[in-house]
């Protein structure tokens, strides 16, 4: 009698077939195959990553763009989602380059509260007299004219002169204010010059006004130092940048009181119009900005700070004209003031009175304590920045630019005649992690402003025209031009215009 089949452990018997179930076997630890990756890491990358490092990135050109530093030893650290003031100075810097009569035509602080959109917004009239560091009594608009000739003497070697005139306006407007007894600071500054402000109410569609009263001015100032008429109706009425910055600057009809009821009038439109932007023209602003304002505006708002990005998200979110407040330094506010000759000087315990009503308007909670605490996001932030051209230089090899063309040279040359504009801009391009020659010039002036790639560095050169405005041109520029760089930037008069 044969033996019976032998038998294994799952029941069949040698040299026979067995079909399984698809599942049965699984990946078990150790026993070395491989996991297939997860999808929902492709998702986290594609929807999360992704987004996050392109607005870093863009965040990053902008600031390379109007980014300026604050040189002030004492400068406050600031949460900004706790509320934050801003020292917005308007300055006559005209595309002439002329520095001797420069002055800060307009001061407003501005006062922000990220968590309901409050504004509150305190105008000091120009020629308000003030103790002024390093050059005594003064009127009050000469304080950034006085640290824009004296950045070395102020603050440090390294300070351009931008940096330092709105460095001494906010400590001059600090004092006066007397903020500090309320536990308030200046935390950032942002100056805009005339061609700024146009182009950045242009830039949003314009904005609408309600004029109170018809105005004639018949000596209205001109770029060219000479005069002209303009006039307004009363009603409400649509204003591009040209026209909204007449209005906000007239002041013949009437007085520099006036004019600041204006300006805050102007702030409020654009404040409202922003309300009204849809994401898809916010972030076609966010892409435009550093060739709308590269020049013309500087601020130093932490824009690469996380809590700063979170913290103007949410006011824009929350912006409503209605919770707008407006303060001014006048007669009708402070009773008690003197005039001498064109000076005026106003009583310390009427304007603190006038701040402290300022500051409680946005409904901030304001803690002397909070200036003592460190910021953990703010020092990360810092340390990003410092280190941005590292960063900078790993997106770079990251998309390919860097291993397919190599690091170019790259030189920007003065074409428009108008003093240190090729310094700044080299300042803006090695500030995103560009490698950059000295600064020159170019004999005569040019009108267009050309990006010469010489030695075939398509993708870099297409970045330059992220931060500045420019016409790319493949092959060596004119004889008379002379650089040993692989790309030619030579700046024309068309960055001096919006």
């Amino acid at each position: 009698m044969a033996p019976p089949p032998e038998r294994l452990r799952d029941g069949a018997t040698p040299g026979s077939t067995q079909i399984l179930p698809r599942n049965a076997y699984r990946f078990r630890p150790g026993t070395g195959r491989r996991r297939r990756p997860s999808w929902w890491l492709f998702f986290v990358i594609a929807f999360l990553v992704v987004p996050a490092v392109a607005v870093s990135y863009q965040l990053g050109l902008i600031w390379a763009a109007i980014g300026a530093n604050d040189p002030r030893v004492d400068r406050p650290a600031t949460v900004p989602t706790n509320g934050y003031t801003v020292l917005l100075v308007g300055v006559d810097d005209r595309s002439d380059g002329r520095t001797d009569g420069i002055r800060s035509d307009t001061l407003i602080l501005a006062r922000v509260n990220p968590t309901t959109g409050a504004i509150g917004l305190l105008s000091i009239p120009r020629d308000t007299r003030v103790e002024v560091r390093g050059r005594g009594t003064s009127k009050i608009n000469a304080a950034y004219a006085y640290g824009y000739l004296h950045p070395q003497e102020l603050y440090a070697d390294n300070i351009s002169q931008q940096e330092s005139g709105m460095a001494l306006a906010a400590e001059t407007v600090e004092w006066f204010t007397d903020m500090g007894s309320y536990g308030a600071r200046i935390d950032y500054t942002m100056q805009i010059n005339f061609d700024g402000f146009a182009a950045l109410i242009d830039a949003i569609g314009g904005v609408t006004i309600t004029v109170p009263t018809a105005i004639v001015d018949t000596s209205y100032p001109t770029a060219d130092y000479g005069i002209m008429r303009v006039e307004f109706q009363q009603g409400r009425q649509q204003m591009d940048g040209s026209r909204a910055l007449m209005y906000a600057r007239t002041r013949h009809p009437d007085s520099d009181f006036g004019r600041n009821q204006r300006q805050q009038l102007v702030i409020g439109a654009i404040v409202s119009r922003l309300g009204e932007l849809r994401p898809s023209e916010i972030g076609r602003l966010a892409l435009a900005a550093p060739q709308i304002l590269g020049g013309t505006l500087k601020t130093t708002i932490p824009m690469t700070n996380p809590r700063m990005v979170y913290a103007a998200v949410a006011t824009i979110l929350n912006l409503d004209a209605s919770l707008i407040s407006s303060f001014r330094i006048a007669p009708q506010t402070v009773k008690r003031y003197t005039s001498d000759g064109t000076d005026l000087v106003w009583d310390q315990a009427g304007v603190a009175d006038l701040t402290a009503q300022w500051i409680a308007s946005t409904g901030t909670v304001v803690n002397p304590n909070d200036a003592l605490v460190t910021d953990r996001l703010t020092t990360l932030s810092a340390w990003a920045q410092t280190n941005w051209q590292q960063l900078f230089g790993w997106f770079r090899t990251a998309t390919g630019i860097g291993a397919q063309e190599g690091l170019a040279r790259i030189q920007v040359l003065n074409g428009a005649r108008v003093a240190g504009l090729a310094r700044r801009v080299t300042q803006q391009l090695n500030a995103v992690g560009f490698t950059l020659d000295a600064p020159g010039d170019v004999s005569g002036t040019i009108a267009e402003t050309i990006i010469y790639d010489i030695t075939n560095h398509p993708m870099q050169a297409m970045q330059i025209t992220k931060i500045i405005n420019g016409r790319i041109v493949q092959g060596k520029p004119p004889m008379d031009i002379q650089s040993d760089a692989d790309i030619i930037v030579v700046l024309g008069t068309d960055q001096l215009t919006p």
